[in-house]
């Protein structure tokens, strides 16, 4: 479970009542209300940007060349998750996206 932090907010009347109509409508607490705003509004928009950018990586990388030994590229492929690919560097000296980091 994540840590949590205590947070003290202040509401003008018409933040509260919209935060207050929202909470009596579904049935949940006020502190779930805003956490889930703050979750759809922050973190989420966060995590997509990172998907994205991403994506943009994989689309912008050098097209690979077609494998000369197909047998070894697929032992390659099946020990891709151990790191035991020729020429593949491990996972964890791979970045967010999979590209080997540069030393």
């Amino acid at each position: 479970m994540h840590r949590t932090h205590k947070v003290q907010v202040t509401l003008d009347e018409r933040q509260f009542a919209a935060v207050s109509r929202i909470s009596r409508a579904g049935g949940r607490k006020l502190a779930a209300v805003v956490r889930e705003a703050v979750e759809r509004y922050c973190v989420a928009p966060e995590a997509r940007r990172r998907r994205l950018d991403a994506i943009e990586a994989l689309y912008a990388m050098e097209p690979a060349p077609a494998p000369t030994d197909l047998e070894q590229w697929q032992r390659d492929y099946d020990n891709l998750k151990t790191g035991l690919a020729t020429g593949c560097a491990p996972h964890s000296e791979r970045d967010s996206v999979g590209t080997r980091k540069r030393r």
